[in-house]
Parts: C-alpha cells; sequence; structure tokens
C-alpha cells in the first residue's frame, strides 16, 4: 500500500492522539515509556488501514478515544487540580532558571492569596491531617520572594542578604511572617531575600554570586545564610556550579525548556505518581492533636560529626563555604551561618515517646562541624537548635501553639519569629567586622579552605 496524501493525514493524526498524553506530560518521556503510545500508534495503522475485519478498528478507537479524553481533561483540569496536587504555591510558581538549569528560581511577578496546606500532609495524602492556612506569596521581577520595590531597586540600601532553601523562601507561610519580613518590621532592617525551595549551600552560593551584584548594600552589610541540618548535606552539588557561567540559551532551547516545564506541570501525572506516604511519621501531641513529621530527617538527627566529614558531598559543603568566604572579602559583607534545626530535633520528644518538652539542646554532630567550618571561615555561626527548643514548650503553654506547622516540615510564623529574634540578637544587632573575623580562619589553616568553587 503505497502513501497518499489521504494516508499521510490519518497517520498523522493517529499519531498525534496516541503520543498526546506522552506531550502534555501524563507519560514520562524517555525511551521505555514511548514503546507504549508508539505500539499504539502501529497498531491503529493496522486497524485502520490493513485489517481484514472491523474489530481491530473498533478497539483501536476506544484506546484512542481514551488518550483523548485523557489529555483533555489534563489540560482542562490543571487551573484547579495543579493547585490541589502542588499544596504549596513553591510547588506551583518553581521554575528551573534557563541561563543555570541547575538553579531553581521562582517565577518572577507572582502575586498569590489563597489557601495552602503542608509538605507532609501532601505527602500522606490525607485531607484530614491537613492545617489550612491562608497565605500571601509574592515575588519580584526577579523571581525571589520579596516585595516589589516602591522605587528603583538600585535605591534599596540593604542591611541582610537573606540566602537560604526553603527555610528562608517560607512558601507555606505568609510574606508577612517570613524571617526575612519580621527582620524588616520588628528590627527595622534593609532586607533582601534570595532564598529559594530546594537549594543547597553551594547554589545558595552561586545565586548570591550571580545577584549580589545588582544589590546595593549599606556599609557592614552581612549576608545571613541560612543552613538546614536536615538535608543540606544530603543536596546534590553539581560540577556545573563550581566554576558557574550563565548563559541564555537560544530560541530552540529555550523553546524546549518551556515544553518540559509545561509537561511537568501535568496535573494528572502528579495524582498517579506514586506519594512518600511511607517517609511520614505520625504522633499524637500532649493536646491530644496529630503531628506529623519526616523520616528521612528523623534519621539524619543522629549522625555524627565523623559520619558528617565521611558523608560524599562534605567536600562539596565545605567548597561552597571557601568560595562563600572570597565573595564576601570581595564584596565587603560580613557572613553570618544560622544552623536550622529540623522539627524532628527541636519535638525529639514527641517523636520518641519521651517525656514532654525533654528535647536535648546538645548540638548535633551537623552543627559541630559546621562550627568548625564557619571558625575557619571567618563567619559568625549560630545554631538556633536551643532557642528553638526553649522556645517550643514557653509558645505552648502560653498559646497553645508549635513553632512548626503540624502538617510541614517547616517553621509557621510563630517559629519564624522566634528565629529572627535570635538571629538578630545573636548575629546582627552587632556583627563583628570582617578583618577581626578572619583572624582565626589566616592563623588556623590545618585544613584547607577547599574546593574548586570560586566567584
Amino acid at each position: 500500500m503505497f502513501p497518499t496524501p489521504r494516508r499521510v493525514l490519518l497517520w498523522a493524526v493517529l499519531a498525534s492522539v496516541a503520543f498526546s498524553p506522552t506531550a502534555v506530560g501524563v507519560l514520562p518521556f524517555f525511551q521505555g515509556a514511548l514503546l507504549l503510545p508508539a505500539a499504539l500508534f502501529a497498531f491503529s495503522v493496522y486497524a485502520f488501514g490493513f485489517a481484514p475485519s472491523k474489530r481491530p478498528g473498533r478497539a483501536a478507537l476506544v484506546l484512542l478515544s481514551v488518550c483523548f479524553a485523557v489529555t483533555l481533561f489534563d489540560l482542562a483540569a490543571r487551573p484547579l487540580l495543579f493547585y490541589l496536587s502542588g499544596a504549596r504555591p513553591t510547588d506551583r510558581f518553581i521554575r528551573r532558571w534557563p541561563p543555570l538549569p541547575q538553579l531553581p528560581r521562582y517565577a518572577p511577578g507572582v502575586n498569590f492569596e489563597g489557601v495552602t496546606f503542608g509538605d507532609l500532609s501532601a505527602k500522606l495524602g490525607r485531607s484530614d491531617r491537613r492545617e489550612e492556612r491562608r497565605i500571601r506569596f509574592v515575588t519580584d521581577a526577579y523571581g525571589f520572594r520579596n516585595e516589589p520595590p516602591g522605587g528603583g531597586e538600585g535605591e534599596r540600601q540593604l542591611d541582610v542578604i537573606v540566602v537560604g532553601d526553603s527555610f528562608g523562601a517560607a512558601a507555606g507561610t505568609s510574606q508577612e511572617q517570613t524571617l526575612s519580613g519580621v527582620l524588616a518590621r520588628d528590627y527595622g532592617l534593609g532586607v533582601y531575600n534570595l532564598s529559594v525551595f530546594s537549594e543547597s549551600p553551594q547554589q545558595e552560593y552561586v545565586t548570591l554570586l550571580l545577584e549580589g551584584a545588582r544589590l546595593k548594600t549599606r556599609e557592614g552589610a552581612s549576608v545571613l545564610w541560612l543552613v538546614f541540618a536536615g538535608n543540606d548535606l544530603d543536596d546534590p552539588y553539581y560540577p556545573e556550579l563550581e566554576n558557574p557561567r550563565p548563559r541564555w540559551p537560544g530560541p530552540l532551547a529555550r523553546l524546549a525548556a518551556g515544553f518540559n516545564d509545561f509537561r511537568a506541570r501535568s496535573p494528572v501525572r502528579r495524582l498517579l505518581s506514586p506519594g512518600e506516604a511511607g517517609a511520614v511519621v505520625e504522633r499524637k501531641f500532649v493536646d491530644g492533636r496529630r503531628v506529623l513529621f519526616f523520616a528521612p530527617y528523623a534519621q539524619r538527627r543522629g549522625r555524627t560529626a565523623d559520619e558528617v566529614r565521611r558523608h560524599p558531598n562534605f567536600e562539596g559543603l565545605r567548597a561552597a563555604l571557601g568560595a562563600m568566604s572570597r565573595l564576601a572579602d570581595e564584596r565587603r559583607l560580613a557572613v553570618a551561618v544560622a544552623l536550622v534545626p529540623s522539627k524532628e530535633e527541636v519535638y525529639s520528644w514527641a517523636l520518641d515517646g519521651a517525656p514532654p518538652w525533654t528535647s536535648s539542646e546538645e548540638p548535633s554532630g551537623f552543627s559541630v562541624v559546621m562550627r568548625e567550618l564557619c571558625e575557619r571561615q571567618g563567619f559568625r555561626f549560630l545554631d538556633l537548635k536551643p532557642a528553638l527548643v526553649e522556645a517550643s514548650r514557653r509558645a505552648f503553654e502560653e498559646s497553645g501553639t508549635l513553632l512548626w506547622w503540624r502538617d510541614d516540615t517547616h517553621w509557621n510564623g510563630a517559629g519564624q519569629r522566634v528565629a529572627a529574634a535570635a538571629v538578630y540578637e545573636q548575629l546582627l544587632r552587632d556583627p563583628r567586622p570582617r578583618a577581626e573575623a578572619l583572624t582565626y580562619s589566616r592563623l588556623d589553616n590545618d585544613e584547607p579552605e577547599g574546593g574548586s568553587i570560586h566567584p
């Protein structure tokens, strides 16, 4: 049978319908997964062109109708189901930055107001475990969680640049209650927030390297670096970011990146993907209500200092701190590192079934190592764990509140305020001059500053 214009058109229509679930992201886009729509297309060509009876054609029509219906449902459901399946704004608005795809960014110019709930209740898939709250989530023209300035960005005089991951971005907390918002409102500081969900310390350094030059800082300004004990050692460290070279892609590359982002937002794929319910641990709190914890963070809190140093990513972490030190010298910035403990550390008594309010304030193995690394680089260091452990009991006895959302791995507004107060009093109120802070680093060099990351 020779191709004719009519047959070619038919085959094109069959291919479009058979591959449409893959095109919109319902099915994964790799070689093995492509066999299913390819087999359907081949069967449809046979059924409508070569089969001796009508039965194969009827079967092919049913299968193609299912593909078409799934595709239409996926497209039509995106405005609603994506919000329901991606619980937090961070899931809705996060993007890969085209010049360096290893860096995440939020979509610029977001002004979202609505109801959200926690990452753990989303993993669990139980609506009755949600702690719903109404939040504002705003990003500036560069894709970071800051209120758009009234004047030009260059007019802002900054005292503090916040870098960090989701604890700095705080997507589950309303804009005015974030740590950066509290520092600006309650302590009168000029603050710019460069934090983005899921960034590692290496990515946070590169973000400051690439974005900091446009920010106008006051004399003696500080970089407040929020390091999270739960996953910052386990996050990926990329060779491409050791000597970052952002480059805006051409039209075809931008089209391909946009297509991949479009596919990644498929609500049907998200709803059908296996969840992480097995990683969520439920415990009953002293008030009888349920609190959710994350099993990987619970396991990591027990790492010793030696285990931290032997971790495959330890050299990447140390290199990131060395690179930050050189960048701070170049830009005349002081660096203050605040170590954020996990919920599983602060409320370990509830997780482990111990007597109430008996969580230890002793530093973790990761905290011990981070303090050593910061001292060698001349950074001020604060482990927030003692302040949060002490405040956790006081907050509950006074108002029945926790410092973390019950259904989330992140602080709520009360936790942000406690952290902001400790950071201000111990790191930002009277920052040590950079030159004085470097004395230890220059005299004690039993370990190299480390790493090939450099500005």
